[in-house]
């Protein structure tokens, strides 16, 4: 039935007409006369050269024009009776942009028309926001190893992610800074696994990256919004069928620098394109598919030999979608749209600190609708009506099989313990089997108008609303989780335990039980957690020109998610249900742009930016309710490891009338089981939405007719970020500002329960930046950008919680309120490209990254403090002094990758045949991306794999381009 439901769904978005590009740009301007007084009452009009699409409006009183237009190359024609008609033509619009076009028109008896011929200016002289576009051409034919759209955002100034592909912008564990809008939909899943979804690179026209202080229309999003535009169909049939290859064998690839050996793999891309007209000028279509084939090698090199193994298998993709774009008039159009992706991953990549069977598979699937109608009501007043449904879908499960699984009776047989040990991990998915399902469907009204009132004012104002449905099966702690940390295992042992590196039967585990502190173990009936989070947004964004070389962006915004933090759960004494929501997320956004001259704008501006919360929370703190969490203590039975209950293995039932809780009596009283609970919402006094305060101060210059600079310094202050209490049941003491062992069951604050792990939002972060960008468009066969950033980042944590409040006095450095630099800072950054076209066909371009060390997060990988929980205070050595916050700064990340390409027309036709030649990582640098971070391991401090090709060896990549 729900699937039935979801197909009529899309099926009616699709039958319902809707807008494509109804607002992805703006054309704006001034109509003058020859002695530079205003002309109203002239019409202008606007054709879109590739679809014959026009767009007409009229200047006003003052002599200005707006038009809200689709992105693409325009020519304008400027009409008034008794003057000559002006036809401009080569003006470009990108998405997001608002580009300025003043026209001069004088009088004229002959009924005459002048042509003239230039781009518009480089300059946005209306708007403060900072950030880029980056443009079709970049998106076609710069090098990208995989295809991912996505890793052309770090072309972008301001863009902070080394990492390539996937998303736009790397989270800070659960701090998650980007909102991703896809023809204006948002298309950005919230369950903080399984990355975002996937898109045919060939099906992008472009997009843009905005980094600081976008306006109020956009939001749910406290650092980053990207806004990437899908292709459509044009007056003439056009496609393509490409094809992209990579293979180990062949000898130009390097060897991985971490393995000193060329992994195994092969790669095979197709991608398929067809669109044009099906009323030529009116109605449009265009499709797409892809087809990914990766076979892939996995090795583990942990520095046990006996431990260590490969895998191989294939990763597989399939990417497709259909749009229709129809202009009914001049003032009315409709677009529908349909989109599907299938990610299949075998295993995860294989570690020198984690044993092979921490490796799970992923399948991915996302599924989006999208309908708009756009309506021009008068020459002032435009209206915009989006209606959607995106589903994003993960199925992750572990590749070992144990027949004695705990979940036996729930028909589930892959899995196998998860193990810590000192410098060691069997790591694997601690919830697999897992399906998470969710599904966003949305409404959206924007109403834009222009009037004069001391200036002219362009408002747009709109509202907003999204409801999600997720449906997890979360099967938490299920397989059972081992605390073997009491002291470090002998090679010998570590030998005699893992026989096997998959089959689980064959492990010996009891001779982990002398190495055991605890085992957990999830219970439930299905281990399902449905839920619903519906959020709302209403905003007014006006840009105010109150002089000719002086805009104003004034802009107000209200966002509110209701169930954020999964309000109506009750787990008394913990969370008690109807929670209020974090209702006051108002946010002022105000910025100017002042043009100093013809060729320089001076802008700058603040504002207050809400994020979203990640249905992690609630899957979490919901599924205490139904999932009996049990840590037990090692009883001391040489066995403990192998049979932790001793052959009686509570049923649900079981299990929570069994609570130590439940029957009202201390944890460790005989015949009672010490109930966990994991990652619960805060109690409201610390539930607030992350947010952050935005500033920035910048210049931009035009230089000559077709290069530009911009210099921008940005504050991005972040406030109530997301941070985990490993266990809020302990006491503290107020002497030495160190807890009381968790094993003083009379000190806690819970004596009845065992371990609470809780999420406040109570961490804060200040990033300041100066980043520039230098732009040359294309002219003259070629075109480039160059961006450098110079920044700082640093964070901290609130003092721990004891109970349900923040310990109120100083506490040691590794519990808190330690403000340094924080992980993922880096100092300088640069990023080149460019796109050449020497003449005969032949085209070379290229990408140039350098990134200083990232810091990382380091650790002992011991709870020496006896905090309990899964992590404890890692950071205290065994002589009683602490490893230093993020003290861990990797090596700089060199990368050229580059693309040489052949253009062959075939005589008598349309048809072109390029032959591309690509090499990614063209010096073989030795790149890292993930480091060994625990102090314990014996191989702490090294590079250790990374699957990003970002930090990849030398990789050849051929391909065939055919293009009609």
């Amino acid at each position: 039935m729900i699937f039935l439901k979801r197909y009529l769904v899309a099926g009616m978005l699709l039958m319902f007409p809707a807008l494509g590009y109804g607002q992805e740009a703006v054309l704006t301007g001034t109509v003058t006369d020859s002695t530079g007084g205003v002309l109203p009452g002239v019409t202008i009009t606007a054709v879109h050269e590739a679809t014959g699409n026009t767009f007409v409006g009229v200047t006003d009183g003052t002599g200005n024009f707006r038009i809200p237009a689709r992105i693409g190359n325009y020519r304008l024609t400027a009409e008034l009776s008794g003057f000559t008609t002006i036809n401009r033509t080569g003006i470009a619009l990108q998405v997001g942009q608002t580009v300025n076009v003043n026209l001069q028109l004088v009088v004229s008896t002959l009924q005459e028309t002048v042509t003239v011929t230039g781009e518009a200016p480089l300059l946005d002289v209306s708007s403060s926001a900072i950030g880029g576009n980056i443009d079709a051409r970049q998106v076609q034919e710069l090098p990208i190893q995989g295809r991912d759209w996505t890793s052309l955002a770090l072309l972008a100034p301001g863009n902070r992610t080394t990492a390539m592909g996937g998303t736009p912008v790397q989270d800070r564990a659960d701090v998650r800074e980007y909102q991703l809008n896809m023809d204006g939909q948002q298309v950005t899943q919230t369950m903080g696994i399984g990355g975002q979804p996937l898109y045919s690179r060939d099906s992008i026209a472009e997009f843009q990256f905005i980094s600081n202080r976008f306006d109020a229309t956009q939001g749910r999003s406290s650092g980053v919004v990207v806004n990437a535009v899908s292709k459509s169909g044009a007056n003439t049939y056009s496609g393509l069928f490409s094809g992209s290859f990579r293979d180990a064998e062949w000898g130009f690839n390097g060897e991985d620098h971490v393995l000193d050996r060329v992994v195994p793999f092969a790669n095979q891309q197709y991608s398929a394109t067809f669109g044009g007209p099906i009323v030529r000028d009116r109605l449009h279509f265009f499709g797409n598919y892809e087809y990914d084939r990766s076979p892939k090698t996995s090795i583990w090199n942990t520095p046990y030999p006996f431990l260590n193994t490969e895998l191989s298998d294939k990763q597989l993709k399939k990417l497709g979608g259909v749009r229709l774009d129809y202009q009914v008039s001049s003032s009315m159009r409709l677009m529908g749209k349909a989109h599907y992706a299938n990610d299949f991953d075998p295993f995860t990549t294989g570690s020198s600190s984690q044993l092979p069977a921490s490796a799970n598979s992923q399948d991915r699937t996302s599924r989006e609708y999208l309908g708009q109608f756009t309506q021009v009501i008068n020459n002032s007043t435009v209206n915009e009506i989006k209606a959607g449904f995106a589903e994003w879908e993960v199925l992750q499960e572990n590749l070992t099989h144990w027949s004695n699984h705990p979940q036996a009776r729930l028909g589930i047989s892959e899995g196998h313990p998860r193990i810590q040990m000192v410098g060691l991990t069997v790591a694997g998915n601690q919830n697999a089997p897992r399906i998470r399902d969710q599904n966003m469907y949305s409404f959206r009204d924007d109403f834009t108008t222009s009037y004069e009132a001391s200036g002219r004012h362009d408002l747009r104002a709109g509202g907003e609303y999204l409801f999600m449905h997720e449906l997890t099966r979360n099967c938490r702690n299920c397989m059972g989780q081992l605390d073997a940390r009491a002291s470090a295992i002998p090679a010998p042992t570590l030998a005699a335990i893992f026989r096997d590196p998959f089959e689980v039967d064959l492990w010996n585990l009891s001779l982990l039980s002398p190495y055991t502190r605890t085992y957990t173990l999830g219970v439930s009936e299905d281990f399902r957690t449905p839920f619903d989070v519906p959020r709302t947004a209403l905003w007014a964004q006006d840009d105010w020109r109150i002089a000719d070389n002086l805009t104003l962006n004034l802009g107000l915004r209200y966002d509110l998610i209701t169930n954020a933090w999964a309000n109506d759960v009750s787990l008394p004494p913990f969370l008690e249900s109807g929670r209020p929501d974090d209702t006051n997320n108002i946010q002022p956004r105000l910025g100017f742009a002042y043009q100093a001259g013809e060729r320089t704008v001076i802008r700058g501006g603040f504002g207050r930016y809400y994020g979203d919360v990640l249905t992690n929370l609630q899957m979490w703190t919901m599924g205490n309710e139904s999932i009996a969490s049990m840590r037990i203590p090692n009883d001391g039975r040489p066995n403990f490891a192998a049979d932790p209950f001793n052959g009686r293995q509570p049923t649900p039932e079981q299990a929570f009338a069994g609570f130590c809780s439940t029957l009202g009596v201390p944890v460790g009283t005989a015949g009672c089981l010490p109930r966990d609970l994991q990652e619960l919402a805060p109690p409201p006094d610390y539930a607030n939405i992350q947010n952050s305060w935005q500033t920035s101060f910048g210049i931009q210059r035009q230089l000559g007719a077709d290069m530009a600079f911009e210099a921008d310094y940005v504050y991005n202050g972040s406030r109530n970020e997301k941070i985990i209490m490993d266990n809020i049941n302990v006491a503290w003491n107020p002497a030495t500002g160190i807890n009381y062992p968790f094993s003083n069951v009379s000190l806690r604050p819970y004596p009845t329960y065992g371990v609470v792990s809780m999420t406040p939002y109570l961490g804060w972060s200040n990033y300041h930046a100066l980043q520039s960008v230098f732009t040359k468009r294309f002219s003259s066969n070629w075109q480039g950008s160059v961006t450098y950033t110079l920044g700082w980042l640093k964070n901290a944590e609130s003092n721990p919680m004891s109970g349900l409040t923040v310990v109120p006095f100083p506490v040691a450095p590794d519990y808190g309120n330690e403000y340094t630099l924080a992980e993922t800072d880096q100092r300088n950054r640069v990023v080149f490209n460019g796109i050449w076209q020497p003449g005969f066909g032949f085209q070379v371009s290229g990408v140039y990254f350098y990134g200083e060390g990232e810091r990382y997060s380091t650790n002992w990988g011991q709870d020496l403090r006896e905090l309990g929980g899964d992590g404890g205070s890692l950071r205290v050595r065994p002589d009683g002094s602490i490893v230093p916050r993020n003290n861990l700064v990797g090596d700089a990340v060199h990368r050229v990758d580059i693309r040489l390409q052949e253009r062959i027309p075939i005589p008598g036709s349309n048809i072109r045949i390029d032959g591309i030649f690509e090499v990614f990582n063209l010096f073989d640098r030795a790149n890292y991306g993930t480091y060994v971070t625990n102090e314990a391991s014996s191989n702490y401090g090294d590079p250790d794999q990374n699957s990003n090709i970002a930090y990849g060896p030398r990789t050849l990549q051929l391909g065939f381009r055919v293009t009609f």
